[in-house]
């Protein structure tokens, strides 16, 4: 077994048995799914990313509140313009994303556009389209945000996205509100830019925003982050800023099933945003939240089917044909995901490492990890694949993009992306 990790998979009341004992996703058989759109499949449940929003809605309590969706976690128009129906904004990080969110229905009043290398094009498509902020991460993206204002004879709406060097206490490479991190601003860059920004015809700033990492354990570190940035809030509109929102970021978690202890719920990081509002003793403003993975990880799996197996050097490898194409996260972070047969096995569990046909060693899902015996042709399930998988996907090794498949209400499959053709992987002469 991997160390420190455990053969756990994460409770679902969307992943259940079915009557004949096959695993499922809300009453669908995922081997029909398989055999009717093909292996690698990734596949979604809709009421799951519903239950997840309406808890992180709760979790805000009854103050204004914008749930700006982190598309980059998963970019499917079909779940764009589904959260949009339930009130939702989105939060996106490149002109594409805008376009998509846009071509959605999401209403620009409800997009906020984040990231650190906006560039001339992608800021004026923010402008244009009327959103409800840029949030500003360098002196010179501000420069360049104004002059375009300036040109267009336009005022554009921003927010500034402050380093609050809090420690999110979660994986270094999605800890993001650090001092040597490339994102936002630190707070005395912040304050030297302020009274430009009051005095700019061209800059409304409507915002301050802040954002500590990804799959944050404790929500203590989110109280912290939104205190600093809430009183920096407060010397914004003492300035005379016309400060109406303050965007406290993402970064809610989902288990995976190798956590040691549970994190905490949805309610505790509505409560630390609260507790850090209050300690700040700002006036109301709207609070704004960007989760991504919390609304769609745990509502996702790949499903993937066995295609060999083979033994060598006192090793047992389960070879799927999923591949790190499909699944970057544990070749890129070492990532657990929870696997289980779609069929279980009476069979003992034995280590294996499960890997796929990509010609590269760190193309994998699991080292070491316990699993009956399976066969040739047998399906997996790779759980907690919403976010960060498909939208991660790629065509190395000229594979084709894998379909998928979005259950709604009754078990009813409807493929939300067709799998792609190796003809299509490049154009012809």
């Amino acid at each position: 077994m991997e160390r420190g990790k455990r053969a756990d998979v994460p409770e679902s009341s969307h992943f259940t048995p079915l009557a004949d004992g096959a695993l499922g996703i809300d009453g669908a058989s995922l081997e029909e799914l398989a055999r009717a759109h093909g292996t690698p499949l990734h596949v979604m449940s809709w009421s799951a990313i519903e239950t997840a929003y309406r808890s992180v809605e709760l979790a805000l309590g009854d103050g204004p509140h914008l749930i700006a969706y982190a598309m980059k976690a998963n970019g499917s128009p079909a779940l764009l313009s589904r959260l949009a129906s339930l009130g939702a904004g989105i939060d996106v990080v490149s002109g594409g994303e805008l376009y998509w969110a846009l071509a959605a229905g999401v209403p620009a009043d409800r997009i906020v556009m984040s990231g650190v290398g906006k560039t001339d094009e992608e800021i004026a498509l923010a402008i244009d389209s009327g959103i409800r902020g840029i949030h500003v991460e360098s002196e010179p993206e501000l420069d360049a945000i104004e002059s375009i204002a300036r040109a267009r004879g336009v005022t554009a709406r921003i927010g500034l996205r402050i380093n609050p060097d809090v420690d999110p206490k979660t994986h270094p490479y999605i800890a993001t509100g650090l001092h040597d991190t490339k994102f936002g601003l630190e707070l005395d860059v912040a304050r030297r830019l302020l009274p430009r920004i009051v005095a700019s015809a061209e800059l409304e700033l409507e915002a301050v925003a802040c954002h500590i990492g990804s799959q944050l354990p404790r929500a203590a570190s989110l109280a912290d982050a939104v205190e600093i940035t809430a009183r920096f809030a407060r010397e914004c509109l003492a300035a005379g800023a016309p400060i109406r929102s303050l965007d406290a970021g993402g970064g809610w978690p989902i288990a995976y099933g190798d956590e040691e202890e549970a994190a905490d719920a949805h309610r505790a990081f509505g409560q630390a945003i609260r507790e850090g509002m209050r300690r700040a003793e700002v006036p109301d403003l709207e609070i704004i939240v960007e989760p991504g993975r919390a609304l769609v990880g745990d509502a996702g799996a790949l499903v993937t089917r066995v295609v060999f197996g083979k033994e060598q050097a006192g090793k047992r490898f389960v070879i799927v044909d999923a591949a790190m194409t499909e699944l970057l996260r544990p070749a890129l972070y070492d990532a657990y995901h929870a696997i289980v047969p779609v069929r279980p096995r009476t069979s003992a569990a034995r280590p294996a490492d499960i890997v796929g046909p990509v010609c590269e060693t760190g193309d994998f899902f699991a080292v070491g990890r316990l699993l009956s015996e399976v066969e040739r042709g047998d399906l997996l399930v790779i759980r907690g694949t919403g976010a960060y998988g498909a939208s991660m996907s790629t065509e190395y090794n000229a594979r084709p993009r894998a379909a998928e498949v979005l259950v709604e209400a009754g078990g009813v499959a409807r493929v939300i992306r067709p799998r792609g053709r190796v003809e299509a992987l490049h154009p012809r002469e």
